[in-house]
């Protein structure tokens, strides 16, 4: 791997640091401001004496491991925004999709470069250094908790560095690490999602529970509570509270529900349900939506229901399960309606997912309906040769797949780099599982400052 000296560093470095500053403007002051608010609430809730220094390693976190539930993360948001950048630059950010954060054995250091081992990975890294004097920062025999980016041939750092006290502690970090990891894999997710939905239907004594917005909240706290400290999974008699204590070795702290939304505080009421698949769900207006489909006469019946379906139809926060459950029970009136509401007179209920993905979820190059309709049906083999509609471009880049694409657990989520070289970082970040909740990243941070805090030791790349 080539070094750089400390007064000759190319333009590269400074690109990526460019970069980085972006997306720290957009995840702070930007779209997702609101998301990174809410975790480093949840942070500064369960951990005290927090500081600035702790809102940057929540933000570091963020950049690269947070996700939504749809399974993207910031860097997929800032790419989909910024369709400005350079292609240079999208390969940068594309290969930061693959960051590595762990605990690191200090080899070697020089002004430009340190030699680090990963402790869970056995991987070794030449890390550039791209601050001058940055190198008096670490010594050599050091235990150090790093986040480390690939760029190019390169491997750097982000963020803050916190320096264990002794070989002891930083195994005793990977460990609770793993231990968090392990709590969220896709297996366990899968599993919490079904314990929800059974702790929901045992408190509420149904799948769905519809509320004035003003209770909210209180109805969202109520059904934490149960769920983490009452309700006893089938399989072993505990709870989720004694759980997490038996794993982890500390009592389980959760932040207080956030205030709803605004577009929930502007309904009617709210509908909470619990799906297999989307786990809880809050949905604004529903009992009126589905009354759309339920009324023989909804012009009548339901005030503004065309603006009411239009809005379940493209707003991509209102999962597509709201849908699903008015068409398993009125098919025709829902391809009625939609047929109304869409100006498309032949539309069938079997395009239902790809009209719902193409306003929620759409796809440069798929701009007209109809090709996304027919791109639907070459995925799920119902082209015929029929149709004289000439079959559409598949875009080179198509977040799709065939049958029913929204109905895949959350905790299926992917995460890949550019089709360039594979270099360690990569492979030792895909040794790691990116589906960890959001929820679970924020505490392994708090339980990194915990650990770097006995030595009295905070340090910054």
């Amino acid at each position: 791997m080539s070094t750089l000296s400390p007064n000759n560093r190319g333009g590269e470095f400074l690109l990526a640091d460019q970069l980085r500053n972006q997306l720290v403007e957009f995840v702070t002051a930007g779209p997702l401001k609101r998301e990174f608010d809410q975790q480093c609430q949840t942070y500064f809730h369960e951990f005290e004496n927090s500081d600035e220094s702790d809102r940057e390693g929540v933000l570091d976190w963020f950049l690269f491991e947070w996700f939504d539930d749809g399974g993207r993360g910031a860097l997929d948001h800032f790419l989909e925004n910024r369709v400005d950048l350079e292609p240079s630059e999208q390969d940068i950010l594309g290969e930061w999709r693959d960051s590595l954060n762990s605990v690191f054995h200090v080899r070697s250091v020089s002004p430009s470069n340190l030699a680090l081992k990963d402790l869970d990975s056995g991987y070794s890294f030449d890390v550039t250094l791209t601050k001058d004097k940055s190198h008096e920062l670490f010594k050599k025999g050091e235990y150090v908790v790093a986040r480390l980016l690939p760029l190019g041939d390169h491997v750097i750092l982000s963020g803050l560095q916190y320096i264990m006290p002794d070989k002891k502690s930083a195994v005793a970090w990977l460990e609770l690490r793993n231990k968090i990891d392990e709590l969220h894999s896709p297996e366990e997710i899968e599993k919490a999602i079904k314990e929800s939905c059974t702790a929901f239907c045992q408190l509420f004594g149904s799948d769905e529970l519809t509320v004035p917005p003003s209770n909210l909240s209180s109805t969202l706290r109520r059904f934490q509570e149960f769920l983490l400290r009452e309700y006893r999974a089938e399989s072993n008699g505990t709870t989720a509270a004694e759980r997490y204590k038996a794993n982890i070795g500390r009592d389980l702290e959760v932040a207080e529900c956030v205030e709803p939304p605004d577009q929930f505080k502007g309904a009617a009421d709210v509908t909470i349900l619990c799906d297999e698949f989307d786990g809880i769900v809050v949905l604004p207006d529903y009992s009126r939506f589905r009354r759309v489909f339920s009324s023989d006469d909804p012009e009548k019946e339901v005030p503004e229901w065309k603006q009411l379906v239009w809005t379940y139809v493209k707003n991509p926060d209102i999962p597509i399960v709201a849908f699903e459950r008015v068409a398993e029970k009125y098919p025709n009136r829902v391809e009625k309606v939609l047929r109304a509401v869409l100006g498309k007179s032949e539309f069938s209920i079997e395009h239902l997912y790809a009209v719902l993905l193409h306003y929620k979820q759409p796809v440069e190059g798929l701009d007209d309906l109809e090709d996304e309709e027919q791109l639907w049906d070459l995925f799920n083999g119902n082209a015929t040769e029929s149709k004289d509609a000439k079959s559409p471009e598949v875009p080179s880049k198509t977040p799709r797949t065939a049958s029913k694409p929204a109905r895949t657990h959350s905790s299926e989520r992917k995460s890949s780099g550019p089709a360039a070289k594979t270099s360690a970082v990569r492979k030792a970040a895909q040794k790691k599982a990116k589906s960890t909740p959001s929820g679970a990243g924020v505490r392994a941070t708090r339980e990194t400052k915990a650990a770097a805090r006995k030595s009295g030791v905070r340090r910054r790349s």
